[in-house]
């Protein structure tokens, strides 16, 4: 009989548009090939298509639906956890009575071998469970310095002084750790965690197998991918629009730039003002879009965290430009697998890029071979899996990832 795990998530991860709902998918279907998993999801409203994708794809989820998040109801939320000292953003926002009462029926159901709690915003919880362990997110302490507003700055700043003490707690107390990326690994470590395992974010290598490798016959098109809503994406496309495609198109006058990802801003559909520039927002299928360009661009500035849409490149056998900071996380080689470039010189480097398509060529057949054996996540989910078979000795456990 398979050993049980009961999981925790602050939303259904569906649809697949998001990292984060990337990542608890997979994660979560990589470990019901081994274990019977059942999940309870917190809910805005009743998804009765989200849990249907879900359960056709092997994931037994429980939705509890809270309610919408109106700005009356988060403001009262937000003064009460100031009141207790307690991260809000990326902590107490997502905690629900609601969750908490289901999370006990249940494990008290049926018999349960470990819990587990799905990032850190869902260690809001671990006042029900006896140990837990828990992921560090590099993204908190930067946020801060991507702000605009000085206002949001100083809480934001605030909100990852509270949340790194949380962060701490939850390393000491903890069974095992799964680590996004090797930051992620040291920084546990050196809060103090017993057992650290790297699993990384991945990319679903088969839905590009039938993708070439290289593109040497592709119009000259730019490609870049994210949600506008996150600031370093936006500050990223408009550098590519402004300061980018003005160089590159008095080089290569055919040259686009298109923009793909949800929550496009008035600022970012300005920039299609006939300067090469195509802001196609959401589409219904990356393939196509990956097949008709010739470099994914990743010029970031800011941002922590492990790049889905670089490997997503790398599956598809694209080639990729990126800043450090754009491929920071990744365990990849410069020139090897990827061209790295800072701000000063990437007009220069992807010029050079789509002038010399077999380099790319080659660059991305050995990018593909590293996510194929790296990053693939199918291999994610076995090394999460030996993660916790190595746990059952111990007892009963908690988990967060």
């Amino acid at each position: 009989m398979k050993r049980s795990i009961l999981a925790v998530t602050s939303q259904l991860p569906w649809p697949l548009n998001t990292g984060g709902h990337l990542r608890t998918f997979h994660m979560l279907r990589g470990l019901s090939a081994h274990f019977r998993v059942r999940l309870i999801a917190a809910a805005d409203a009743d998804r009765a298509d989200a849990v249907a994708a879900l359960r056709d794809r092997g994931i037994d989820v429980t939705p509890v639906v809270v309610g919408p998040r109106t700005a009356t109801r988060e403001a009262v939320r937000a003064a009460a956890a100031a009141a207790a000292r307690q991260p809000y953003v990326m902590y107490r926002r997502h905690y629900w009575p609601a969750v908490a009462a289901e999370l006990v029926r249940q494990s008290q159901l049926r018999a349960t071998d470990l819990l587990y709690l799905d990032h850190l915003d869902s260690y809001a919880y671990r006042r029900l469970l006896p140990r837990l362990r828990a992921i560090y997110s590099t993204i908190a302490g930067r946020a801060a310095d991507e702000q605009t507003s000085k206002l949001a700055r100083m809480y934001l700043r605030h909100e990852a002084r509270l949340l790194r003490r949380r962060e701490r707690d939850a390393a000491r107390g903890c069974d095992a750790v799964l680590a996004v990326s090797d930051e992620e690994a040291r920084v546990y470590r050196g809060l103090g965690a017993r057992a650290v395992t790297l699993a990384p974010n991945g990319v679903d290598c088969a839905a590009y197998a039938d993708l070439p490798t290289g593109r040497p016959h592709a119009a000259p098109t730019l490609l870049y991918v994210g949600p506008m809503s996150w600031a370093p994406n936006a500050a990223a496309v408009t550098f590519l629009a402004r300061e980018v495609m003005p160089r590159l198109r008095s080089v290569v006058p055919d040259a686009r730039l298109r923009i793909i990802g949800r929550d496009m801003t008035s600022a970012v559909q300005a920039l299609a003002d006939g300067d090469g520039v195509d802001v196609l927002g959401m589409v219904p299928s990356m393939p196509p879009h990956l097949l008709e360009a010739s470099v994914l661009a990743v010029p970031l500035e800011t941002g922590g965290g492990t790049r889905l849409k670089i490997l997503e490149a790398f599956a598809a056998g694209l080639p990729v430009v990126s800043t450090a900071v754009g491929c920071e996380g990744l365990r990849v080689v410069d020139r090897e697998h990827l061209v790295v470039a800072d701000r000063a010189g990437f007009a220069e480097a992807l010029i050079a890029a789509l002038r010399d398509p077999a380099a790319g060529a080659e660059r991305a057949a050995r990018a593909r071979a590293l996510a194929r054996d790296c990053y693939d996540w199918r291999m994610v989910g076995v090394t999460a899996c030996a993660s916790i078979e190595r746990l059952w000795a111990t007892g009963p456990v908690i988990a967060c990832s």
